[in-house]
């Protein structure tokens, strides 16, 4: 199984609004753009969203991004996968999430894209939560660790997967919609 490094974070210098995902897929990482597979639902969202055309150019889209001050990442910043399932994922090494929030403090939101990143973000990042499973929808809030110790609240939602793999509840971009414009323009 080959041994595979994600991408760099991207997005907004000072973002409210940190979307983590699991991992890039094949196509992601072939382009070095995130959610680069052309049938993924991510732009697609973010565009309805955000109010902008999902096929502008990729550094267009990332600009549309960081001025409504989201950030994209991924919970792992490594692992051993062959072709693009999560579910495939193996060897995991996590991104320094918890470091990258403390170091951002106008972050107010984690949005989880999917089961895969919810389930590691709460394995690698945030254990003090519990290896509960996350609801889609539901907002847990958690304090990312800070030198002074307490830390302010983020607060963490896991959405709808992107991922163009229907699930019974989530088959279309238009079915993902709803829960990802309440959380992002919440």
């Amino acid at each position: 199984m080959p041994g595979l490094e994600g991408l760099s974070p991207l997005g907004s210098g000072e973002p409210r609004i940190l979307v983590l995902g699991s991992f890039p897929s094949a196509a992601s990482l072939a382009k070095g753009q995130y959610y680069g597979h052309g049938r993924n639902h991510f732009w697609a969202v973010l565009g309805s969203c955000l109010g902008f055309d999902p096929e502008l150019a990729y550094d267009l889209r990332i600009a549309r991004l960081a001025a409504a001050g989201i950030a994209l990442w991924d919970v792992l910043a490594a692992c051993e996968r062959e072709g693009s399932l999560d579910q495939d994922i193996r060897g995991e090494r996590p991104n320094p999430i918890g470091a990258f929030v403390a170091a951002r403090p106008g972050i107010e939101r984690i949005a989880l894209n999917g089961g895969k990143a919810a389930s590691s973000f709460l394995a690698f990042v945030a254990p003090e939560l519990g290896r509960r499973e996350l609801e889609i929808g539901r907002r847990v809030e958690w304090r990312p660790p800070s030198p002074e110790g307490g830390g302010r609240a983020v607060v963490l939602c896991r959405l709808p997967s992107t991922s163009p793999v229907p699930t019974r509840d989530y088959r279309h971009a238009r079915d993902k919609l709803p829960a990802w414009t309440s959380f992002l323009n919440s």
